[in-house]
């Protein structure tokens, strides 16, 4: 395991590598208030060059960011010079949540560098105008408490959310570890990302899904009820996709059962 750094378009990305760098590789993207870290353990046992991203803005050592370099087009261009910083041409594209929507952008804007897509817990977006609209003023309102009542006041607030019941049956180690990721996050940066790169302000990718052929394997935790529904509506307009349900799970999958999750993503 190597801790690196990589600078593109003057922003200082880090993330980190396991195995031998070569020209494919696993790339991890984590969800909202992750980093790196989210996906070490899961990294650790799969096999080749596996790259663990800090997303721009995350992680406990980001600096504070334009707000303009934390929307979907612009991650993607970055995460575009990235790997060709790195010499990767290919890579196996694992995105949770956040990151998962980032990870299906990438693949329809640069559907030469996916050889195989993971959806953990991810929607293409809302089709309807209206909804986006009503979801943006949810993520500025959001964003406004971060930056009124503070970090540990929003944490409190978000861990509570029905999305993340499951989490509150593991181990306390495991929720406090959890905890103090979010807690060592930027707020500055989680307010822009939540009105820049929240669900209300990405493109609506729905339309688009048919077009993308890019093997694509959709992952849900099976007591996510929300995200079961959203895996179902992407597996039918993915003409390449299946849909793999992890048992006894929620939101988080990979977090609540890594072990499943990394067999799910070796294929077993």
């Amino acid at each position: 395991m190597i801790k690196r750094t990589v600078v593109v378009r003057e922003q200082l990305y880090r993330f980190t590598t396991w195995g031998q760098p070569q020209a494919e590789a696993w790339l991890f993207l984590h969800g909202f208030m992750g980093s790196s870290v989210d996906f070490a353990p899961i990294a650790a046992v799969m096999p080749g060059y596996r790259i663990s991203l800090d997303l721009l803005g995350f992680g406990p050592q980001a600096a504070t960011v334009p707000a303009t370099r934390l929307t979907m087009a612009a991650q993607v261009e970055d995460l575009t010079l990235l790997l060709a910083a790195l010499g990767v041409t290919q890579v196996k594209l694992v995105g949770y949540s956040m990151g998962g929507r980032l990870a299906l952008g990438f693949a329809l804007t640069q559907p030469q560098l996916v050889t195989h897509l993971y959806l953990e817990s991810s929607t293409a977006g809302l089709a309807n105008a209206a909804q986006r609209q009503q979801r943006q003023q949810h993520d500025h309102e959001l964003a406004e408490q971060i930056r009124g009542a503070g970090l540990p006041a929003f944490v409190a607030v978000w861990e509570q959310l029905p999305l993340f019941a499951s989490q509150r049956a593991l181990p306390a180690k495991q929720q406090q570890q959890m905890r103090q990721q979010r807690l060592a996050q930027n707020p500055q940066n989680l307010a822009a990302s939540l009105e820049q790169m929240g669900t209300g302000s990405q493109p609506n990718f729905w339309p688009r899904l048919p077009q993308l052929t890019v093997a694509t394997t959709i992952i849900v935790g099976a007591q996510d009820a929300k995200f079961c529904h959203l895996g179902q509506q992407l597996q039918t307009q993915l003409v390449n996709s299946r849909l793999l349900l992890l048992a006894g799970v929620g939101h988080n999958t990979h977090f609540e059962a890594p072990a499943q999750f990394a067999a799910a993503l070796k294929g077993d």
